[in-house]
């Protein structure tokens, strides 16, 4: 018993002495870890944009929508009300976020709603050939990079089927 005690102390005194990396060299090592995976993250996210299932888009143009309801955003606070529930033309109600410009907004008025996006998005090729994008009611819960920058009040001739005018800017990366 007292050999097993004994070669445990000199094993245990064998490998506390063992290593003792110093502070610059795992210092080094590290920032160099990190550089490495910095660029291997780059390197994938390249891949990802030059893959051909992906297109890199940014969307532009106006919807007319019909505001339902002004509600907070229950993020920054649960009172002052930063979204707006709106629906299309014979469509189900879905969220938007607008910011300061819903105190200019009324619930139950027609609106024209410019949008834009604040940075490209890649999306696969399947969203980009079905016009996922197109459709507010799935762009807006889909990519949060949408945000509404103007609106005004819709005129008869801004209403009906013919009420949604998004497009794709495609670009080259």
């Amino acid at each position: 018993m007292k050999q097993i005690g004994s070669l445990l102390l000199l094993l245990a005194l064998l490998l506390s002495g063992c290593g003792g990396v110093s502070k610059e060299e795992y210092d080094a090592m590290v920032q160099e870890r990190d550089a490495l995976l910095a660029e291997a993250e780059l390197q994938e996210l390249q891949a990802q944009e030059a893959s051909p299932n992906t297109v890199t888009v940014k969307v532009t143009g106006e919807f007319t929508a019909t505001v339902r309801e002004l509600i907070p955003d229950y993020v920054t606070d649960y009172e002052t009300p930063r979204m707006a529930v709106a629906t299309l033309f014979q469509s189900t109600p879905f969220t938007i976020y607008t910011g300061e410009l819903t105190k200019h907004l009324e619930a139950g008025e027609t609106y024209v709603f410019e949008v834009e996006m604040s940075r490209y998005d890649i999306i696969t090729r399947q969203e980009y050939e079905s016009g996922t994008l197109l459709n507010p009611e799935a762009a807006f819960s889909m990519y949060p990079s949408l945000y509404i920058s103007n609106f005004r009040p819709a005129e008869e001739s801004d209403c009906g089927l013919d009420s949604v005018h998004l497009a794709y800017e495609a670009c080259e990366t």
